[in-house]
């Protein structure tokens, strides 16, 4: 009889559904002088496999991919987003196979072989979180929006492998910030919030860590960003806000109220945030989309000084986890109308009608406004000046903050507003990355307005939610019968409309038809 030691390991029920891992050929191959090209006709996430045969010992076949063409046609395999993607594969003599270990983001490949060898088959392997394209469609008579939504999706498609990555390139890690975003598109798209629950699951063990938490889980990039650790009650309210779970709530409560705890050491009197020094205050990314950002946000200790978007981002967390303790019957733990006070005596200039990016200062960015908007922090009767503004300057923000900038026009009422900004065809816009050849939603507007854009990164699929919510009007609310509220806002430019979601089990359509708007739910 043999004698099991124990090992302190255990077994954990898998908590989400098995990768998608299927084939898919090229849209075009063809041969080249060198070798071989392909163009899968979009961005995925996969790897090639091949088949080739060799006359001789120790041939070499060079495989390159990449997201892009160089100038002169060729594959950019030294990717802008720091990858290399090229590998050497040397063949034995007969018939020989590649299965490549890891996955890559790519569109194009090429194949370089001497006259030795001869490709008998080339073919990728995608890989991805199930998605069954049928449950969400967003259709319209205008066919760049339909194109916008498309791109999106590809982008949460593609992103969200075991978790929701960052890129599936340079960074193969799921960041707490992006997955604010993605995740509320990934649970429409697909109507299930299994992979929500983790990512609530995993950040909260990082409290371990930090009770402020991490930014990167799992892994062992050690990176805080308190931006980031602030958004974290929202990937838990997103949870509620689809299932009404009271009990998953109540699970992860402690590690909301946990973050405020631990940014509450940097409280001065009034209540406010000053010098959060222990992580790296963001306000935005890439550093050139900060709109001039009056605050010296030098990494890796922050200035000296109090500054306006950590402290709506903390005060928008304080009023989440009261919320949550109202929804739980708890009683209350903080008094964010006095941190309201607070910070609109610090950062609110009766002059302009606008917030500033530090006290004393007459500087307002986009960025000091688009949260006291979107977090209801504003003194009353100013949030039409405040929106004003924000349309007058636009998305001169990263992709990220462009969900808060739609979300922040919503609640001002101004859905006409909404819309336009995601149709904007300046530089800093979706149209923008289809008129530069996206196939999936990129980390910048541009290609060259980061410099090491990646080319597939779902933290800028914002209109997904916005088009479902603010437009189409299916907005999710535990309060509400079948704990869904239906208020649309439309626009007449759109023309024809038709929008299905999945919602606890069942699918939703919004559909508009000759001027007559309906929502029905199907069999």
């Amino acid at each position: 009889m043999v004698k099991i030691e124990p090992t302190g390991y255990r077994f954990v029920k898998q908590p989400v559904k098995m990768l998608a891992i299927y084939e898919m050929q090229p849209k075009e191959l063809r041969r080249s002088s060198e070798g071989w090209f392909l163009d899968m006709g979009q961005e995925i996430t996969g790897s090639l496999e091949m088949e080739a045969e060799s006359s001789e010992d120790s041939a070499d076949v060079v495989v390159r991919c990449g997201e892009e063409l160089t100038e002169e046609g060729n594959v950019r395999y030294d990717m802008r987003c720091g990858c290399t993607y090229e590998e050497t594969w040397t063949l034995r003599k007969g018939t020989n196979r590649l299965e490549l270990y890891d996955y890559k983001g790519f569109r194009y490949g090429q194949i370089l072989c001497g006259p030795e060898t001869k490709i008998c088959r080339i073919r990728a392997v995608v890989r991805h979180y199930p998605m069954d394209e049928t449950l969400c469609t967003f259709r319209s008579d205008r066919k760049t929006v339909n194109q916008i939504f498309e791109l999106c999706r590809n982008g949460v498609k593609y992103g969200t492998q075991e978790g929701y990555l960052d890129c599936p390139t340079r960074e193969k890690g799921q960041y707490l910030g992006d997955a604010v975003v993605t995740s509320r598109a990934q649970v429409w798209l697909t109507g299930s919030v299994e992979m929500l629950r983790k990512c609530v699951d995993q950040f909260a063990q990082t409290a371990k860590i930090c009770p402020g938490l991490m930014a990167v889980a799992p892994g062992s990039l050690m990176q805080e960003i308190a931006d980031f650790s602030l958004m974290w009650p929202q990937l838990l309210l997103t949870d509620y806000q689809f299932t009404g779970d009271k009990n998953f709530l109540r699970q992860y409560y402690p590690t909301a109220k946990g973050i405020i705890e631990h940014f509450r050491q940097y409280e001065r009197e009034d209540g406010l945030l000053e010098q959060v020094g222990d992580k790296w205050n963001l306000v935005d990314w890439p550093e050139n989309l900060r709109d001039g950002y009056d605050f010296d946000l030098s990494r890796p200790v922050v200035a000296p000084g109090c500054h306006n978007v950590i402290n709506a981002l903390y005060i928008g967390a304080v009023k989440m986890v009261s919320g949550m303790e109202q929804i739980l019957g708890l009683p209350l733990s903080y008094d964010a109308e006095a941190l309201k006070r607070s910070y609109i005596s610090s950062f609110f200039s009766e002059e302009t009608g606008l917030f500033t990016d530090r006290p004393y200062s007459s500087h307002s960015t986009l960025h000091s406004n688009i949260y006291p908007l979107f977090y209801d922090l504003y003194p009353e009767g100013t949030e039409q000046k405040i929106a004003d503004f924000l349309v007058e300057k636009g998305m001169c923000c990263g992709v990220l903050v462009s969900y808060f900038y739609l979300r922040a026009l919503a609640r001002a009422g101004r859905y006409e507003e909404v819309y336009r900004a995601i149709v904007n065809e300046s530089e800093h816009g979706w149209i923008n990355m289809l008129r530069e050849g996206a196939t999936a939603c990129w980390e910048a507007w541009g290609k060259e307005q980061k410099w090491n854009t990646s080319l597939c990164h779902p933290w800028a699929c914002a209109p997904i939610s916005v088009l479902i919510e603010e437009i189409a009007g299916l907005i999710p609310d535990p309060g509400a019968p079948e704990g869904l509220r239906f208020e649309p806002h439309i626009p007449g430019e759109m023309g024809d409309v038709e929008v299905l979601v999945p919602f606890r089990g069942r699918q939703y359509m919004v559909k508009r038809k000759a001027g007559r708007l309906s929502v029905t739910v199907l069999p």
